[in-house]
Formats: structure tokens, C-alpha cells, sequence
């Protein structure tokens, strides 16, 4: 028996003025064929768990495609429709095939096209007929959709944030089409939505944190035998669309009013936790200010320019905040300049000079940051993940230069990335450890660096991750929606 395994992932962003195209999934890279098998071995990647649990069932495994980038605002639409034909012209040419995993995002969007992952689906189907059982795993923060749901028997969702499980969902997911391969199940997907969306920040699966208790019910649910599987979405909210809300997700054998019954409970569980994942944080003046403050290292998040929810990474909030109120305490910025990094590499290592950093690609929220820097170090960007879904895998900010200013190493890279850990503080050699104040631009993985003498604080202010979404001039959402207004009881959606 053949599986056919492809993945396409991005994560979009309706308030970031980015767009992403060739060159940029080319930086996170491309593959196609075998290829897409080979850049996915040793990582803790969703098509690396299906192409386990197909290996493990002797199912061969058939490699499509294979592209991901970091979140932005929107992938450009020639680069889309070139991803989406090799993906359905490869399908249609490995047929006859007995099932099709595909590890999707779920919040991707395009320049045109606002529910792209559907528009896939709905191609596949139309192209492979409707025997054919599709499985595909989704980011916790999905936008799905009815037509992926038409389109796929079996969804899977992450529970985790941090995301820890992206091996593990691509496996649940892969496992319900063997079984369905296999005869032994005929799976059904129901959804419900509720217009509502949640700030990100408080949305942690850690500890006895709101959403580990959603996660808790919905293992709860399948260990009782209600579903085979049970997905949670608070999804990704910087997405300006009506039909954007929370989802509650649910997989049966064969009995969609179960499905149905289910999807609305676990949604429920979110709607009734809505206010506590709201989360307290600051101006970034006062957060550096409270920072100094306080006994021990302190993380700094900025998560109005957060690059793993899409924003730009060239705000300069948080360096002036640091040259305002701690010019000379020990500690590590990064920002998006590669206008800044080229002047540095011009003037060379141990050189001085003025410089102005950030709002260089998005000039909406902050201006420009002027400061006299040396130029303490002239770096390649380039490190790869310790750990997470794509632990072993390269990256790079391209071209990046380190800036010292009294107390402040500024960080500068070409282009923005997905934040792991410190490996890209190390790469460029800042001592993380030695800094009283560290810098993150993403909001959940900089938990894991927690601890007795590592606190956190995270800012809040203008920028395309916006944590107050209620100060969002949304354009295209219906009203009453949670957070902007506070009904009593939930409008529902699908």
C-alpha cells in the first residue's frame, strides 16, 4: 500500500506589510521527490512522524513536496499557485495511491487567496476523487476552515504551546489513515467555531495554565471513547477575516453527530476560559525600568514585534527603552536592519559610528533609533535549532553584525526568523547567561529558558502582534466578538 506525505507550511498575519515568495521558503528550503523524506530525517517534524508510522505499518511512504518558511503577512500568489500545482500534479502523478497525509499550518494566507490550505485541499479532491482518505495535521493556531474540513475525513491539531508536538501530531494524524486504510475505521471531522479570538501571550499549555486544562478534557474525551481524536484551536488572531474564531475540532467512526457534540464541548472549555488567558505586561519603557528592578535575569518580550506571529522584527521600542532607562546594564537585543549590517561590514570589526536602527520595513508603529555603536562583532547569522520540531536544523538571520553600545549588545540580523532558544544570541557570541536583560521577539518559546533566577516580562504597544487586540482597527470582522466587545453568550460561526 502507498501513502502519499507532502508539507507546505506558513503561518500568515493580516496587519504585517510582508510578503514572502521564493526566496524566502528557499531560506527554510524547497525539496521535492525523495529530497522532501531526506531534509526531514532527525527532526521532530509532523511528515517525520507519519513517515514513521507508515514505515512502522509497512505502508510506503511517497515523498511530494516539502516547503516551509517563518510567519509573515502573506505568501505571494505566483510562489502559492507553484507550490499548490507541484503538490496536486505530484499526487495525481503517483496515483494510485490508498491515502494522503499532508502537514499544513491551517493559517497560511495569500495575496489573493484567504483560505489557501482549503484551496488545496478542495484541489486534491477534486483531482484523486473521493476514495481516497486524506489526513492532515494543523498548528494549534489554525484558521479552519469548512472546506478543509470537506475535504479531509481526518484532522489533527497540535496540543501544545510551546509547540512540542509537531512529531507527535503528524503520528496521531497518520495513524487514524492507516486505520482507515486499513478498514478498521471510517473517520468523519465536525467543527464549531465561535467568533472569538484569543491574544496568544496567554495561551500556554504548560501546568495547570487555562488551555493544558482544554488539552486535559479533550485527552480526557478520546480516553473515554466519545472520539477518536479531539483538536483545540484559539487560532492565529491577527487574521482580519469574518469568518476568523476559535475552533473546537472532533474526529468520529462514522458518527458525525458525536463529532459534532464533541467539537462543541471543547470549545466550550475555551469560551469558558476566554478571560484567563489574558495576561498582564507593560509599556516597554516601564518593562525595562521593572527589569532593573528586579533580582535575577530578566526576559523581555516583545511581542508586539514577535517574528513567530509574523511581525517584521525591526522594531526599535525596546532598544530605545534600554538606552533611555539602562544604558549600562549587561544586555541583548536582536532587530531586523540589514541596511544597519551593511554599514556595519563596510566600516569592519572595532570600528565606531552612528547608526540608526529599526522601522526600516514597517514604518506604521515606531521611528528610527539613532545611537554611537563599535562594532563589536561581524557574524555569518547562521546556527541551528537545539531543540523544538526542527531541532537539528539549520538556520540563519543572514549577514548580522553585533553592536555594543555601554551595557547594550545589539543583535542585528538581515531578515527575520523564527526564534527557538539563545542559539542565535551564542552563534553570534553573546554570552546569554552574563546578560541581565535578554530580548525575545516570540511568545511562548523563550518558557523554556525559565527558572529560580530567570523571570519574564512582555510588553505590549503597537505593532503587527499586538497583544491588546481590542485596539486592533479590525476592518473586516463581525461585531460582537470577544475580546473587542464582551457578549454574554458565544456567536457561532460554523
Amino acid at each position: 500500500m502507498r501513502v502519499a506525505v507532502a508539507s507546505f507550511m506558513f503561518e500568515g498575519n493580516s496587519l504585517s506589510l510582508g510578503t514572502v515568495g521564493q526566496v524566502d521558503f528557499a531560506r527554510f528550503g524547497i525539496h521535492e521527490g525523495p529530497d522532501a523524506l531526506a531534509a526531514s530525517e532527525g527532526t521532530r517534524l509532523g511528515m517525520t512522524g507519519a513517515v514513521d508510522v507508515l514505515r512502522k505499518a509497512e505502508l510506503e511512504a511517497v515523498p511530494i513536496y516539502a516547503a516551509r518558511c517563518v510567519s509573515g503577512g502573506r505568501v505571494k500568489d505566483g510562489f502559492y499557485e507553484q507550490a499548490k500545482s507541484r503538490i496536486v500534479d505530484g499526487l495525481v502523478a503517483a496515483m494510485p495511491l490508498d491515502g494522503i497525509y499532508l502537514e499544513l499550518h491551517g493559517a497560511m494566507i495569500c495575496e489573493t487567496e484567504d483560505d489557501p490550505e482549503g484551496a488545496i485541499l478542495s484541489a486534491i479532491r477534486d483531482q484523486i476523487g473521493p476514495s481516497v482518505p486524506i489526513a492532515i495535521s494543523l498548528d494549534l493556531h489554525a484558521h479552519v476552515t469548512p472546506r478543509m474540513v470537506k475535504a479531509a475525513q481526518i484532522i489533527v491539531g497540535f496540543e501544545t504551546y510551546p509547540h512540542v508536538d509537531a512529531y507527535e501530531t503528524g503520528a496521531r494524524a497518520t495513524e487514524l489513515l492507516v486505520r482507515t486504510i486499513q478498514g478498521d475505521i471510517r473517520p468523519v471531522t465536525r467543527l464549531c467555531k465561535y467568533n472569538a479570538i484569543f491574544p496568544v501571550l496567554g495561551g500556554a499549555t504548560l501546568g495547570d495554565a487555562p488551555m493544558a486544562q482544554v488539552a486535559a478534557q479533550a485527552r480526557r474525551i478520546e480516553a473515554e471513547g466519545c472520539a477518536l481524536s479531539v483538536s483545540f484551536f484559539p487560532v492565529q488572531p491577527w487574521l482580519d477575516m469574518a469568518d476568523v474564531g476559535i475552533t473546537g475540532l472532533a474526529v468520529t467512526d462514522a458518527d458525525p453527530e458525536a463529532a459534532h457534540t464533541v467539537a462543541r464541548e471543547i470549545l466550550d472549555a475555551m469560551w469558558n476560559r476566554r478571560r484567563d488567558v489574558e495576561v498582564p505586561t507593560m509599556t516597554a519603557q516601564n518593562a525595562v525600568k521593572a527589569a532593573v528592578a528586579t533580582k535575577g535575569r530578566v526576559l523581555i518580550i516583545d511581542a508586539p514585534d514577535s517574528m513567530g506571529a509574523g511581525a517584521s522584527g525591526d522594531s526599535p521600542a525596546l532598544v530605545r527603552a534600554i538606552l533611555d532607562h539602562a544604558p549600562d546594564v549587561d544586555s541583548a537585543v536582536f532587530i531586523v536592519d540589514p541596511q544597519a549590517v551593511r554599514q556595519a561590514v563596510a566600516l569592519g570589526e572595532g570600528a565606531k559610528a552612528r547608526f540608526t536602527v529599526g522601522a526600516g520595513v514597517d514604518i506604521r508603529w515606531h521611528s528610527p533609533v539613532e545611537l554611537t555603536a563599535t562594532v563589536e562583532r561581524l557574524c555569518t547569522g547562521d546556527f541551528i535549532y537545539r531543540d523544538g520540531p526542527a531541532m537539528g536544523r539549520r538556520m540563519t538571520l543572514g549577514p548580522s553584525v553585533v553592536l555594543r553600545a555601554g551595557g547594550l549588545r545589539l543583535l542585528v540580523g538581515s531578515h527575520p526568523f523564527y526564534e527557538n532558544l539563545d542559539e542565535h544570541y551564542l552563534a553570534c557570541g553573546i554570552q546569554t547567561g552574563a546578560c541581565k536583560i535578554l530580548s525575545f521577539k516570540n511568545l511562548m518559546n523563550f518558557r523554556k529558558l525559565l527558572g529560580p533566577d530567570v523571570s519574564h516580562i512582555a510588553i505590549h504597544g503597537p505593532g503587527s502582534a499586538t497583544v491588546r487586540l481590542q485596539d486592533v482597527q479590525w476592518q473586516h470582522r463581525v461585531r460582537p466578538f470577544w475580546p473587542v466587545d464582551d457578549p454574554d453568550e458565544p456567536q457561532t460561526i460554523a
